[in-house]
């Protein structure tokens, strides 16, 4: 059962206090919304100010009843002061109000200033309680529609009388949007880029089948997500993109926290490595979910540590820079490690941005020498997505450079410094190479700038992860 739920809200506020044209306001508010199973409240707050010395604030709460009643809980603050700052409350009044099914009615009662002076808002509320059966997918879809509003859906590309049959109930495409509904899920929207990643996959040919919830702000305010009714997922972030999780890495996945939990946000969909062997992974911003034998299991590893990454990088640029036989390398450090980056496809890595400080001899024993600072970005790339299956060469590459001299005669160390870097870095540096067929499932660049590599949790895994921690050894 849902509840279409039509408002039309009137303040009319009186400062007693102020003559004029500021001594009268109306605040008028007005929309739609929807109350199902899994909706079954709905608060609404709007404020009034008049004449400089009275603020009402109004809150209005809507409970859907199992008979499809409508409780409606009104309750007023009348202050003085406009600003939101004072809390000097001056009156106070609550109505309650029960409106029947496929009722309209209109609701009013005043809040008066009750301390000193005639300041009183008169408050109208007309409302206009719809219900739908939830197993009506065409009417249910056109109140969701009604309900989000043309500047949200754009124009039906679809016939909106008659929904289009689809596996697991029905829908209706828009321009901006698509709406999907079943007797078992009511009515929800998919938009945007993972409305972008769903039809990628096949829609509701997919696993995924089609959406139960709406698109949904995820508890740390920044990413996005719509739960899918064949037990998937697909979340967004603004540095990873649209990815999808299901089945037992998602339940694993959730049972860490979520994206708030050791592994971050998702940033590869749901890879396939041996349908024979039911074999899948799931890459995320800190680590791998590996799935085989009908569970979770803990992949194999090589690493090499933020420290240990920062003294390979101070070996290279000093190797780079060789040619400058009277620099002088005081320190390299890693100053920053940016997030994970946006692709639809797979996450790009973490990139890494070195510090790197130091002088020149001049040669002029009484004259300072100049110094400079170098801030180097560097991207750690595989040049092909680990998949378990494919060989890969992984690769660092400058990304971004800047050089800052100063002190007498910086002219020539800056011009040899870009000649070192522009030349030097010019080209890929290659870390290494990984075979095909050795279970490699991921190359990530971690939060405190060190590199780790993962491989399947089997005993070829194993092998080659070890392999692998012996090379970075040497590095």
């Amino acid at each position: 059962m849902q509840n279409k739920v039509s408002y039309s809200s009137v303040m009319n506020i009186v400062d007693h206090e102020t003559f004029g044209s500021n001594e009268r306001r109306t605040v008028r508010n007005s929309g739609i919304f929807l109350l199902d199973s899994s909706k079954k409240t709905n608060q609404l707050f709007f404020m009034g100010k008049c004449g400089g010395e009275v603020r009402v604030e109004l809150t209005i709460n809507f409970q859907q009843n199992t008979n499809g009643t409508l409780s409606i809980k009104e309750s007023a603050k009348l202050y003085e002061g406009a600003s939101t700052n004072s809390r000097d409350l001056d009156g106070k009044a609550s109505k309650n109000t029960l409106v029947g099914v496929n009722e309209n009615k209109t609701i009013t009662f005043r809040v008066r200033n009750t301390d000193e002076g005639g300041d009183y808002a008169d408050i109208t509320l007309q409302v206009s309680n719809v219900v739908i059966d939830e197993t009506d997918c065409k009417n249910s879809i056109k109140a969701k529609a009604q309900t989000l509003g043309s500047g949200f859906t754009g124009s039906a590309t679809s016939n909106i009388n008659s929904p289009t049959s689809v596996r697991g109930g029905k829908r209706v495409t828009f321009q901006k949007c698509d709406i999907y509904c079943s007797p078992q899920t009511g009515p929800h929207e998919i938009h945007g880029a993972i409305r972008q990643k769903y039809n990628s996959v096949g829609g509701p040919n997919n696993d995924l089948v089609i959406p139960a919830t709406d698109e949904t702000t995820t508890p740390d305010g920044r990413g996005k997500f719509n739960h899918f009714t064949g037990n998937g997922s697909i979340y967004w972030h603004p540095t990873t993109g649209p990815k999808l999780v299901r089945g037992g890495i998602r339940h694993t996945w959730a049972k860490t926290g979520w994206e708030r939990g050791a592994f971050g946000y998702p940033t590869s969909d749901e890879i396939r490595i041996d349908a024979s062997k039911a074999e899948w992974f799931s890459d995320f911003q800190n680590g791998v979910i590996y799935w085989a034998k009908n569970k979770s299991i803990k992949p194999h590893t090589a690493s090499l540590s933020g420290a240990k990454v920062r003294k390979m990088f101070e070996e290279i640029f000093k190797e780079k820079a060789k040619d400058q036989k009277d620099l002088n390398v005081e320190s390299v450090r890693i100053s920053t490690v940016s997030d994970t980056g946006y692709d639809f496809t797979r996450s790009k890595n973490r990139k890494v941005t070195f510090k790197i400080s130091g002088n020149y001899e001049s040669g002029i024993f009484f004259i300072p020498n100049p110094s400079y600072t170098i801030t180097l970005r560097i991207a750690f790339e595989s040049d092909k997505n680990p998949d378990g299956k494919v060989a890969c060469t992984l690769k660092a590459r400058l990304d971004h450079w800047h050089i800052h001299t100063s002190g007498v005669g910086h002219d020539k160390l800056l011009k040899g410094l870009k000649k070192a870097v522009l030349e030097g870095f010019n080209k890929p540096f290659e870390l290494g190479d990984v075979p095909k067929n050795t279970g490699f499932l991921s190359f990530k660049v971690m939060k405190n700038g060190g590199i780790k590599l993962y491989f399947k949790g089997d005993v070829l895994g194993s092998f080659a992860a070890l392999v692998a921690q012996k090379k970075l050894d040497k590095m």
